[in-house]
């Protein structure tokens, strides 16, 4: 007979993420009792994904620093396959983790629930698989201008502003691990297709 055994697992909720309760003892049980197939199962958790994108237009979803169009920057496009987690909401806005780690503001019109990873598989977040040195550069960017630097290059200055920023020289920026693990992915795949520094 097989053991039927139900567990609360992260589900796309307007507002608030219910979480996993007793996970390592059910992950025990079963292994134990229901084998690889059954943990499998219980694991495919569910995703959020963009909806209502243009396929004939820009065909992403902005993922943005702060909850707004205008005083967040872009740090990343999402495209249409593009799995996260919903971690809260604010106003019109959702803040999501991607399968990456990294963390930002969607507009929240654009978000559809639920999808599991077995059904479609996270898709790249652009930037990090991007072909165009524009969006490197871009991406690389909006990372210092979220951590305060203050941008010295016309195109920096015309894309980014210096509206709140603290840092004249990017050595001295305070970025996050993650934040300097990203920079230096960018930085290398900006070498790897020649992109102008």
């Amino acid at each position: 007979m097989p053991v039927v055994f139900s567990m609360v697992s992260p589900r796309c909720h307007r507002g608030r993420t219910v979480r996993r309760s007793g996970a390592a003892a059910a992950t025990a049980f079963l292994l134990a009792f229901g084998g690889a197939s059954a943990l499998a199962q219980v694991q495919q958790e569910r995703f959020s994904y963009p909806v209502g994108l243009d396929p004939d237009g820009d065909n992403f979803l902005a993922l943005r620093s702060l909850p707004s169009g205008t005083a967040g920057v872009r740090v990343a496009r999402l495209g249409p396959d593009t799995l996260f987690t919903e971690l809260g909401r604010q106003g019109g806005w959702v803040n999501i983790l991607l399968p990456s780690g990294q963390t930002g503001w969607v507009s929240a019109r654009y978000v559809g629930c639920c999808r599991s990873a077995g059904v479609a598989p996270p898709a790249p977040v652009a930037p990090a698989a991007a072909s165009s040195c524009d969006d490197l550069w871009y991406e690389r960017n909006a990372v210092f201008k979220a951590a305060g630097y203050c941008f010295r290059s016309p195109r920096g200055i015309r894309t980014f502003g210096n509206a709140g920023c603290q840092f004249d020289d990017e050595a001295d920026v305070p970025l996050s691990a993650r934040q300097r693990e990203q920079v230096a992915r960018v930085r290398a795949t900006e070498r790897r297709l020649g992109c102008a520094p």
